[in-house]
């Protein structure tokens, strides 16, 4: 139980346990969901196992860039090639 000054709400201790667990479940989800995407599961298994409809909000949301995509990203951008122009 936690003391409040009269007039005050008072809040109880479940409530702040509660929300103290919180940001940790959120942070594990978040986790959860850029370890998944990172590994290659396909976004939209990704999507469905943490219960979104639109596999927009998994990706806004809950995936993070990493230095290892970046890397891969660069990658592939430096290897990609124009085929040369005629004049």
């Amino acid at each position: 139980m936690v003391m409040s000054a009269p007039g005050t709400a008072s809040v109880s201790s479940h409530a702040l346990s509660r929300s103290a667990a919180s940001p940790v479940f959120l942070d594990l989800r978040h986790s959860y969901a850029t370890l998944l995407v990172s590994d290659g599961v396909p976004i939209n298994d990704v999507a469905k196992v943490m219960g979104h409809e639109q596999t927009s909000t998994t990706l806004d949301r809950y995936t993070d860039s990493t230095r290892d995509r970046d890397r891969k990203v660069l990658a592939s951008f430096a290897a990609f090639s124009l085929p040369p122009t005629e004049q």
